[in-house]
């Protein structure tokens, strides 16, 4: 592209959706650029904070498909960071009595729970709790009289995790058929403590000057006629709350489906279609807690990655998560690994309107809490407070007002290409595309992951460049062999 014939084109957010859309827009000569971000930092929902003995990643931490197909895991490999990656290693299971369950009966029946939600429905209406709850008991009815209480207690807390994976509630709210359309790059690689690197790698590749921090955006004015003062005239005016306007050929929307939620009714003018505004409201947007609870001394194995706390009369008819017993869903910690970087951290887990409570507690309520609870689960009377208490904070920040998205019972997948569709100008249809929209919420191939963000930004850069003429370059980022 020529300079003069440049267009200008302004990204709103920079988390992975906003820097992939800005570093694409680079890479396939664009020049005129600008990315708005309303908080302090890049990222997004990839953030860090201060705990133990460094940085540890407050919002995403696992990608989902680590394989050359993944262009997150390939930007991982890249950097020569997936080298540093610890491994997994052991699971331990307790009950409430104390007792550890035997590992390898736990991990066997967890296993078979886990293959349940590889299911992919297609257009069978049903919701994911009804179609746990008939395979699980399936499962639990070919296992001897003795051992099918505890297998359908182990089943159950497959259920409860299930609910953080997807920041849901309720299986029973989630659809059955949500990843009829989904795209599985391989298997999940937790990345802790290496996420937020990533994105800053990422940012580098954009001019610090064209990045502009703590510039929250009021008003997305399009299909108009803007005047500046070198005579030329553009269609789009965006409106920052700080009143500064910055007008522009284009602009791409990258905000959480969270915030359109809250903001898209007044965001635009003129207003979106009835049919976006439906779009945004029939899909969900979940919330994930993650509570980071650093020790003196850890009180766990060296061996242990993961500690599962099973509560004997969990059913799988019904999996879903109670703000009054909000400690019943706090079953999952992960151990930091390894101790010589992190110290020692567990990360308590919690999904939905659990989720939603944590963060509107102290750290010394939560500290006094699951004290206890880790005290009654190992039967270790002796487990010491917490030195340090960290609770994330997604569905209050104004910024993000969650985690991911997730697709409600009733509602097809297909809806996000609707949201993914641009607006083009009415008045002047031959400009092209004047709002896009990028973010994982609007690819139903791969909703909810950093990758679905990152491929969503490029898909917008390249959508541009197909309007002014360009051809989009390979990523160049995994080496490929056939």
């Amino acid at each position: 592209m020529k300079d003069g014939q440049q267009p200008r084109i302004v990204v709103v957010g920079a988390g992975v959706a906003g820097l992939g859309a800005a570093i694409k827009l680079q890479e396939l000569g664009f020049t005129d650029l600008t990315v708005v971000e309303a908080s302090d930092a890049v990222g997004g929902r990839i953030a860090k904070a201060n705990i133990g003995k460094t940085w540890v990643d407050t919002g995403a931490q696992y990608i989902h498909g680590a394989s050359a197909d993944n262009p997150f895991y390939c930007l991982l490999n890249k950097s020569g960071l997936l080298s540093q990656v610890h491994e997994e290693e052991n699971t331990v299971f307790y009950r409430l009595n104390g007792c550890q369950v035997n590992q390898e009966f736990a991990e066997r029946v967890y296993e078979a729970g886990e293959t349940i939600f590889r299911h992919r429905g297609n257009n069978s209406g049903k919701s994911l709790g009804e179609h746990f709850a008939e395979k699980a008991h399936g499962l639990i009815a070919t296992w001897q009289a003795k051992n099918k209480k505890e297998v359908q207690s182990i089943l159950a807390l497959v259920g409860k995790d299930y609910l953080v994976n997807i920041a849901a509630s309720d299986l029973h709210s989630v659809s059955v058929d949500s990843w009829q359309y989904f795209v599985n790059m391989g298997d999940d690689l937790n990345v802790e403590g290496y996420m937020h690197q990533m994105v800053e790698m990422l940012a580098e590749g954009f001019p610090k000057e064209r990045l502009l921090l703590n510039k929250a955006v009021r008003k997305i004015e399009w299909d108009g006629s803007f005047p500046v003062t070198d005579g030329l005239e553009y269609p789009v005016r965006v409106v920052c709350e700080d009143g500064e306007e910055i007008l522009a050929d284009h602009v791409i929307v990258t905000v959480s489906l969270g915030c359109l939620k809250a903001q898209a009714a007044n965001l635009f003018s003129p207003s979106l279609s009835a049919e976006k505004m439906e779009v945004i409201d029939k899909l969900s947007f979940g919330n994930i807690a993650k509570i980071f609870l650093e020790y003196e001394e850890a009180f766990w194995a060296r061996d242990v990655s993961r500690i599962s706390l099973i509560w004997d009369n969990d059913s799988v008819a019904s999996v879903s998560t109670s703000q009054t017993q909000w400690l019943k869903h706090l079953n999952l910690f992960t151990v930091m690994k390894p101790e010589q970087r992190f110290g020692n951290v567990l990360i308590g887990w919690c999904p939905g309107n659990v989720a939603d409570l944590i963060e509107t507690m102290t750290e010394e309520e939560l500290s006094s809490a699951i004290t206890e609870h880790m005290r009654r689960f190992t039967g270790n009377p002796n487990i010491p407070p917490p030195k340090r208490v960290l609770c994330t904070q997604w569905r209050r920040n104004n910024f993000t007002r969650g985690s991911y998205t997730f697709i409600p019972v009733g509602v097809d997948g297909q809806i996000m290409d609707v949201l993914a569709e641009p607006l083009v100008a009415t008045k002047n249809p031959g400009k092209g595309p004047q709002v896009l929209f990028a973010g994982e919420a609007t690819i139903k191939s791969l909703y909810s992951t950093v990758q679905g963000a990152l491929i969503s930004g490029h898909r917008e850069a390249e959508r541009l460049a197909q309007h002014y003429g360009g051809t989009a370059p390979p990523d160049g980022l995994c080496d490929r062999h056939n």
